[in-house]
């Protein structure tokens, strides 16, 4: 059970993280920044409370993005995928089938004003950067 860790590209994991950071900084940050107001109930708030403060905001998105990473390249090695399209096969299905869930389950509470909203606008990171974090788990060599 614990062999495919043997198998994992290590370098394609800092790879696929930083896709996860990188595309996280940029879709919320510049692309949909009022839109995440919106749909957190925070676009009436004067401006340096809708700022989210603390190192916790950087770091733990980038922590969760490694461990997304971690288990694509464990079920990448666990697979034998050696194929691009294998692998964004892979992402998708883990995106759609646990992603995806995951980020309208998360959604379903009372603290999310829009949480049908607020789904449907995170959903569609974390499908695209899984999908590319596994190519890049199966592209990148050594």
């Amino acid at each position: 059970m614990l062999a495919p860790f043997a198998g994992i590209h290590w370098l394609a994991v800092v790879a696929g993280t930083f896709v996860f950071a990188a595309l996280g900084a940029a879709y919320f940050m510049a692309i949909v920044p009022k839109q995440y107001l919106y749909v957190t109930g925070r676009e009436n708030l004067p401006r340096e409370q809708q700022a989210t403060p603390g190192l916790i905001f950087i770091l733990g998105p980038i922590l969760c993005g490694l461990v997304n990473v971690i288990a694509d390249a464990y079920f990448i090695a666990a697979l034998g995928i050696t194929h691009s399209g294998d692998a964004a096969l892979l992402g998708l299905i883990i995106g759609l089938g646990f992603l995806v869930p995951m980020a309208f389950n998360i959604a379903i509470n009372p603290l999310f004003p829009r949480p049908l909203q607020y789904a449907l606008l995170n959903a569609p990171y974390f499908l695209v950067s899984n999908i590319i974090a596994c190519i890049l788990l199966v592209v990148i060599p050594w």
